[in-house]
């Protein structure tokens, strides 16, 4: 089973994907994830990303698309959640390209749909790790206040790409390239659009039943497959 999750910054696909592969088995593909460990590691690309994400833009497509076919040829035969790309329109071509390239399918596009207002609050609010970058709000805290889950670090910061300013910019280039990446998947019935402005657990729900009726047809049709069956 591989998966796209689609939304804005701040709609929640970190959280939503972290709880996708933590049920399903998948292996994530985070190009926000990868290309933050670029940034701390202060390597050529690193640097030449931060630039971009700080000023609230987003990188080329050449460069996500690269990042993106290098991980899923390592991962590819355990499926995949896909979070941060594709973004435009261009990418959805390519990605699907590379799919097709690499013999497997890409099954299912999630749209988290949510608010601009809602959004914004959302980012302006989120804290990341300054260790290890996890993300957390104050709907989705530590487990343990002021202790990170994943590598117990005591200090959080702001991620430079959540200053309002950037936040805005960041919202109208969404705005702006996803529509016909939305009109793309739904002309060939992989999107599915789910209420993201409901909290966690609700919209975790909302996925699950998306899935298990994938993972249905999955065994009705024997042409797709889904982690639990290999």
């Amino acid at each position: 089973m591989n998966i796209v999750l689609l939304g804005p910054p701040g709609a929640g696909k970190g959280t939503q994907a972290n709880l996708i592969q933590e049920q399903h088995h998948l292996t994530l593909i985070s190009t926000g994830e990868i290309l933050r460990e670029e940034i701390k590691k202060e390597t050529p690309l690193g640097l030449q990303v931060k630039k971009i994400i700080e000023s609230g833009q987003f990188p080329s497509d050449d460069i996500i698309l690269e990042l993106f076919e290098d991980a899923l040829k390592k991962m590819k035969d355990t499926g995949v959640i896909l979070d941060g790309v594709p973004r435009t329109l261009n990418q959805a071509q390519k990605v699907d390209e590379i799919f097709k390239e690499l013999d497997i399918d890409l099954d299912i596009v999630i749209q988290l749909a949510v608010e601009d207002k809602e959004l914004i609050k959302r980012l302006s609010s989120r804290m990341i790790c300054k260790a290890c970058s996890a993300s957390y709000t104050p709907e989705v805290p530590p487990r343990k206040e002021g202790v990170c889950d994943k590598c117990s670090g005591q200090e959080f910061i702001r991620r430079p790409d959540d200053e309002p300013e950037a936040i805005k910019m960041r919202l109208h280039i969404y705005n702006e390239q996803t529509k016909p990446l939305i009109q793309y998947y739904s002309k060939t019935n992989r999107l599915k659009v789910v209420d993201g402005m409901k909290p966690v657990k609700e919209v975790q729900a909302q996925i699950e039943l998306l899935l298990s009726d994938l993972q249905v047809l999955t065994r009705k049709s024997g042409c797709l497959y889904s982690a639990q069956d290999i």
